[in-house]
């Protein structure tokens, strides 16, 4: 994990601009997943045990299941005063930032997205990182800030949260290597996998039987797709966030290359996460509709009828799917 030149000069203004600010507030994208929570709230606690006076602050509706991690009830929902630097964790635009950064305020932006905007002062974007809190750990470590067993734990569970428990596509040796650091520096795997895998809400399990209900195949077996919208949230009680895991049962279908999930939002716009096994480039597709991602797993918002969205987008399936030479 080591960084090239450009990007240690990077980090090192960086580690700069932390130590001159007088109050630092990390915060991530808007409906923050476990990369965004945990990759904030372990350097958070890094540059507290550092003599730092910072916040975390994330402005919209938390997972639930993160509530165990150490520090989840010290997120603030708005910036505090004084705040004279914010940095961004996970966020690959300005516009999904989940804080209001005043004017004048200097931004740094940690991610991993290849999609990433660079919209930070500076920018530490490395789009090979399998999670933020890997790109989020290097920085503590060139840094010096202490990892203690709270930073430890809330970097873990970002790790095996982005890395599908260390099963998606660029998970190798490296990922392993800091896993077992950080296990070594206090994280605890069996309570990070009891977080994300046994601590489901019944709004969220009722959520996903009413949405796997929808479940329709496309380009000959080739597409899953599901949909959900503001009437199952309403029955069910369960929340925007509670349809992360549903689009993975769409693409774990056996003939499935690419599954996606269309949300209603309650603004009236779709939002559509994209996943794919091996060969279909999700994130290309993203940034066609106006969104990002990796290869494998991508999303995008749109203001326009379900129909005219799922007639488009099964177009620029097909293309894709016969360009990659999916069978």
């Amino acid at each position: 994990m080591q960084l090239d030149t450009m990007a240690q000069t990077e980090s090192d203004a960086v580690i700069e601009a932390v130590a001159k600010a007088s109050r630092v507030v990390i915060t991530g994208h808007v409906d923050p997943d476990a990369d965004a929570v945990g990759s904030a709230l372990g350097l958070y606690w890094a540059l507290k045990e550092a003599g730092v006076r910072v916040d975390t602050v994330f402005g919209s509706e938390l997972p639930r299941e993160l509530r165990p991690l150490p520090g989840f009830v010290k997120i603030r929902q708005t910036l505090p005063p004084s705040t004279d630097l914010v940095i961004s964790v996970d966020c690959g635009s300005a516009d999904r930032l989940d804080a209001t950064v005043p004017d004048g305020v200097d931004l740094v932006n940690i991610d991993h997205h290849r999609s990433n905007e660079r919209f930070g002062r500076w920018n530490l974007v490395d789009p090979e990182a399998v999670c933020a809190a890997e790109v989020v750990y290097r920085l503590i470590r060139q840094a010096g800030w202490p990892v203690n067993g709270a930073s430890a734990q809330s970097l873990y569970t970002a790790l095996a949260s982005d890395s599908g428990f260390f099963g998606f596509e660029g998970v190798g040796a490296e990922t392993f290597d800091l896993a077992g650091r950080l296990i070594a520096l206090g994280a605890d795997p069996v309570m990070a996998a009891g977080m994300l895998r046994e601590n489901r809400s019944l709004a969220r399990v009722r959520l996903m039987a009413e949405a796997l209900g929808t479940l329709r195949l496309a380009l000959g077996g080739r597409v899953a797709w599901v949909r959900v919208d503001r009437s199952m949230f309403e029955r069910t009680g369960a929340r925007d966030g509670d349809t992360d895991e549903i689009v993975d049962f769409a693409r774990s279908l056996a003939t499935v290359e690419v599954g996606f999930l269309i949300r209603q939002n309650r603004d009236g716009s779709l939002k559509v996460s994209l996943r794919s096994k091996r060969r279909v480039d999700v994130g290309r597709i993203a940034v066609d509709f106006g969104g990002g991602g990796h290869r494998r797993a991508a999303g995008f918002a749109v203001r326009m009828s379900e129909e005219a969205l799922l007639a488009r987008l099964f177009e620029t399936l097909a293309d894709h799917i016969d360009e990659e030479g999916v069978e």
